[in-house]
């Protein structure tokens, strides 16, 4: 895999040097996009969580997720493509992880599309996150920016172990190559190679947020089919990635798989789907490294005109020791209604409860949140 993209990207810079400096192509003019989201949340945690924590969590809180986004391309005389990405975080906290308040650029890459499809070098999300499909939400307020699966209204206790997403993110946005080919009847495969998570966007040695943990060699492939038969829509998606995992030069290398499906079915307004992954490593004994997890999710949404109201159900089981495993489960009601172009109202009901096999009340918490918030997409 790594042969096969570095090659098949030194054939493209190659055309792409042979276009030649008498390229009449216009110099890329970079535009303004991004978005901005706001919640206002209502919350209550566990008080038996609270008092082995010796913590009192506020029951209102604000969170934000905002990012502005530079973008531009420009055609060359061959035909070809060439164009940037930077996005850049622009305040609150409810990003992929805490780490968003230092990590000023979220992602920068530079793109090469053709016939041939597109090659994309830089930080992104790897291939198979890029094609994933998974359970419908109204509000997009799942994965790791969700308010309730990613942690930010029901507090997730100390050392808890539990995905946020059932999209293979473990590269974290790391510097890669990514190969993205051209859709065939409804068709589209996808590739990543990730030499050392060490040089991410944040410049640290970080593996799902354990910054004592390295990845190395990391690529994989994926496939989205998203086609219509008879007024019927229907996506499926499939990922599977391999990389090895260490904690330091001296630690003997120990493999890992993951793999993730999804699907969703649209018709008449009503969407169903759901997507599951897999984290298996070949060694348990290093399990506190690259610890095995199952993450599912599944959900229903209905939309008409202006509105759009869903259910959806996420759990992430991830082994905290050989024997012990920690356990997430989030049940959220959402709701969306398009006030205007880009202008989206908000609404989210919700229970998360983290259950550990590690005993004491330190280790669980649940609780309800209510949230309503507001989306500006620019």
């Amino acid at each position: 895999m790594k042969k096969i993209l570095v090659a098949s990207t030194a054939l493209v810079a190659a055309s792409l040097f042979s276009a030649g400096a008498a390229s009449a192509s216009e110099k890329i003019k970079l535009e303004l996009g991004g978005f901005s989201k706001w919640w206002v949340v209502g919350a209550w945690q566990d008080s038996s969580f609270q008092k082995a924590n010796t913590a009192d969590y506020n029951n209102v809180d604000v969170k934000g997720d905002n990012e502005i986004w530079f973008t531009g391309s420009t055609t060359l005389n061959n035909g070809m493509q060439v164009g940037i990405n930077v996005e850049l975080e622009a305040g609150g906290n409810t990003g992929s992880g805490a780490a968003d308040s230092s990590d000023t650029i979220d992602k920068s890459n530079v793109f090469i599309s053709g016939g041939f499809g597109k090659f994309i070098i830089g930080t992104e999300a790897n291939g198979t996150a890029l094609l994933h499909v998974m359970a419908p939400d109204a509000a997009s307020n799942t994965d790791t920016d969700g308010l309730l699966t990613g942690g930010w209204a029901i507090a997730a206790p100390s050392n808890f172990n539990a995905r946020g997403t059932t999209a293979i993110d473990t590269d974290d946005n790391a510097e890669k190559v990514t190969y993205v080919a051209p859709t065939f009847y409804g068709l589209t495969v996808g590739a990543s190679y990730v030499p050392n998570t060490k040089e991410d966007d944040r410049g640290a040695t970080k593996l799902n947020g354990n910054s004592a943990v390295n990845a190395a060699d990391i690529y994989g492939v994926g496939a989205l089919y998203a086609n219509t038969f008879g007024g019927v829509d229907v996506k499926v998606s499939a990922g599977w990635v391999n990389y090895n995992v260490e904690a330091n030069l001296n630690d003997a290398k120990t493999g890992v798989n993951e793999m993730a499906f999804g699907t969703q079915i649209g018709y008449a307004g009503f969407t169903v789907g759901g997507s599951y992954r897999d984290i298996n490593s070949h060694d348990r004994l290093v399990s506190t490294l690259a610890a095995d997890a199952q993450v599912w999710d599944a959900g229903v949404q209905y939309a008409s005109g202006p509105y759009a109201i869903s259910f959806v159900y996420f759990q992430s089981k991830q082994a905290r020791t050989v024997t012990q495993n920690d356990t997430l489960q989030v049940y959220q009601v959402s709701g969306k209604y398009t006030l205007g172009a880009g202008v989206d109202a908000l609404a989210t009901v919700g229970h998360a409860d983290y259950d550990s096999d590690v005993p004491g009340n330190a280790n669980d918490n649940k609780g309800w949140a209510v949230m309503t918030g507001l989306s500006l997409q620019f």
